[in-house]
């Protein structure tokens, strides 16, 4: 229940909606924008995009992040984060993606939009959702270089 009386729109758990092969387009920020317009409840829409860094590590400099996940336990884990979340703030709509597959560097892996009443809670849901999702959400990456070498990303 968001905000403690309105439920949540269901389509954003879709998992056909919530995993994205590759590289999130930018056409997604845009359905967002839309959607959230669309409620007069809205008085503040906050994006957070994750992108793919050039880290330096062990093995070299990455090229690309290879993202796996079991699709039924994510979507679960992503459930619950955002049930947590509705009922500690007052999250009217959200919208989660997570890429699955290879993204390049420069590529959006994951894509947090909320939309709240007002910008305190934006920036509060916003953060608690990314913050859980690094803990809770059961989703691995895997660094490929340059030199095509790998190692498995840990989340920070």
């Amino acid at each position: 229940m968001a905000g403690g009386n309105t439920p949540l729109p269901a389509a954003r758990l879709d998992p056909e909606a919530v995993f994205v092969e590759g590289p999130i387009a930018p056409h997604a920020l845009t359905a967002c924008y839309r959607r959230f317009a669309a409620n007069s409840a809205v008085g503040a829409e906050l994006v957070f995009l994750g992108q793919v860094r050039a880290d330096r590590i062990d093995a070299g400099t990455v090229a690309g992040i290879e993202y796996t996940a079991h699709r039924s336990m994510a979507l679960q884990a992503f459930n619950t984060v955002i049930e947590r979340v509705a009922g500690q703030t007052e999250l009217i709509d959200v919208e989660v993606r997570h890429s699955l597959g290879y993204v390049p560097v420069g590529g959006a892996s994951l894509l947090i939009a909320v939309a709240t009443g007002h910008r305190d809670q934006a920036y509060r849901a916003s953060r608690a959702i990314l913050e859980a999702i690094k803990q809770e959400v059961p989703i691995y990456g895997r660094e490929i270089t340059t030199g095509q070498q790998s190692s498995w990303k840990i989340n920070r």
